[in-house]
């Protein structure tokens, strides 16, 4: 995996995962919205707030390291 293209399809893959599970659900909330495949709102309240907040929080950590990853790949 030394292309950029490469790492930036997977930063892409996961940042709109990370925004399908972790952001809409609570834009679908709030607009009472009900997105089929935004697994959190399928939950009961208190546990679909952790899922969606865990959704980001590990998002962010895998855009990070795929970031540095790729800064490593590039400049060796």
């Amino acid at each position: 995996m030394s292309d950029a293209k490469t790492y930036d399809g997977l930063s892409g893959l996961v940042a709109l995962a990370g925004i399908h599970e972790g952001i809409v659900p609570f834009i679908g909330k709030i607009f009472g919205w009900h997105q089929f495949l935004s697994l959190p709102l399928h939950l009961p309240a208190p546990a679909w707030w952790i899922v969606s907040i865990a959704a980001i929080v590990v998002a962010l950590a895998l855009l990070e390291m795929i970031d540095q990853a790729k800064k490593r790949a590039l400049s060796e």
